[in-house]
């Protein structure tokens, strides 16, 4: 029987769906793409095939600079002179050698089939040598985030800097927030074997290892969501007895349904830029039974007006801007190599402009909340500070070391 693979007779090696999904992932994140949006088009639809692939690409891009040192020690030839599928196809692969436990011949051989599904069939032999060679060398000691951020952040947090990036570079722990019943909440979990961590006012963390979310008890009752507890905090700000709520920028919800889970039978509304956006709030709505009214509309453009063309009112206002989003490189770890510094004061003019839009629906006397999902002063408290508002509460967690996403908020309240 004539060889078929290298070195070997016999036939092919089935290639695994998810090293091939993860290598075509990891190339439309290096064209631009957010790696959840093409996780969420581009995994299998297998559950155990999507989860693969969502450990791979998740991995190779927390472990990015150490595996590019590793393929340029080994290959002695600069990394951009690769194809992208043959760089890419080398991440994975020597992501899965050094940090999973494959058997090492078997992700050899996958990524030796998989250049050949992918296209670049000529780079097997170049492939196969790099991976068999790779484990002569040490993976060096990086932290693996941009020089211009972790500058930024060593100036302002000292050695906490590096203890926080080296936190990012772990997997990120999932946690679900209760809508009621806690306790009961828990006990359900319980009696499915899994024993769930709290952390917080109907918070808790989710053991490693629970499988689909879907599947986990109370998920199709709507008895929780999934929400950081930085998050959670944010909407805590909100004081409890306000009668109206508008939440700015909603998307996807949880914000939203914490506030609508204290509130009660009040009036939580909540907008998003485009209906798509939206579509996910409503369907998590209408799953957990909460109120929530949602509409799109877009903040940079003005307040969001009544009948009468005047700005309607609220007792309180949420603002979780857009940002840079740099307090959830543990989560989204593709964030890090898509910013740019420069990016930090381009969104904080876009920040300011929808603070003060939604600053016009905040009732005489009433509440807003400003928040942004990074810690970067221009995008965080000098935005906040140019309404000129009292500020009665803050929230800041940078460095955030317990796996937490990183937020900064304040309330302030509008003068009577």
């Amino acid at each position: 029987m004539a060889a078929d693979r290298r070195g070997r007779g016999g036939p092919a090696t089935k290639v695994s769906p998810a090293r091939l999904a993860a290598v075509r992932v990891l190339l439309a994140v290096e064209e631009g793409a957010h790696a959840d949006e093409a996780l969420a088009t581009g995994a299998p639809r297998d559950p155990a095939d999507r989860a693969m692939t969502w450990n791979l690409v998740l991995g190779v891009l927390r472990a990015r600079p150490e595996l590019d040192a590793v393929i340029v020690s080994v290959a002695r030839r600069p990394l951009w002179t690769l194809e992208a599928a043959v760089r890419n196809l080398l991440r994975v692969g020597i992501f899965e050698l050094r940090y999973s436990r494959v058997p090492p011949h078997a992700a050899v051989d996958q990524a030796v089939e998989a250049s050949r599904r992918l296209s670049v069939g000529h780079a097997a032999t170049f492939v196969n040598a790099v991976l068999r060679r790779q484990e002569g060398f040490a993976v060096p000691d990086l932290l693996g985030h941009p020089e211009w951020l972790a500058a930024r952040w060593r100036a302002r947090y000292g050695d906490g800097a590096e203890l926080w990036m080296r936190a990012n570079n772990q997997p990120a722990p999932v946690h679900i927030v209760a809508k009621e019943d806690p306790a009961g909440v828990a006990r359900d979990f319980q009696h499915r074997g899994l024993t769930l961590i709290p952390g917080g006012e109907g918070i808790f963390r989710l053991p490693p290892g629970t499988g689909a979310l879907e599947q986990l008890p109370g998920f199709e009752e709507g008895r929780w969501w999934v929400m950081d507890p930085a998050a959670v905090a944010i909407a805590d700000l909100v004081p409890a007895g306000e009668s109206t709520v508008l939440d700015t920028c909603a998307a996807p919800g949880g914000k939203s349904f914490r506030l609508a889970s204290r509130l009660g039978d009040r009036k939580v509304v909540a907008t998003d830029l485009t209906e798509d956006r939206l579509e996910r709030l409503r369907s998590s709505a209408a799953r957990l039974g909460l109120p929530v009214q949602a509409q799109v509309h877009d903040w940079t453009a003005g307040p969001l007006m009544d009948a009468l063309g005047s700005p309607q009112q609220f007792s309180a206002v949420l603002v979780d801007a857009p940002c840079t989003g740099l307090g959830l490189l543990r989560r989204h770890p593709d964030i890090r190599w898509h910013r740019k510094e420069e990016d930090i004061y381009a969104l904080s003019e876009r920040q300011h402009r929808i603070l003060h839009h939604a600053s016009l629906c905040v009732a005489p006397g009433g509440t807003i909340v400003y928040a942004v999902c990074s810690p970067e002063p221009e995008e965080g408290e000098k935005v906040a500070a140019s309404l000129g508002w009292e500020e009665e509460a803050r929230y800041s967690n940078a460095p955030a070391l317990d796996g937490q996403d990183v937020f900064w908020g304040c309330r302030m309240r509008r003068p009577a």
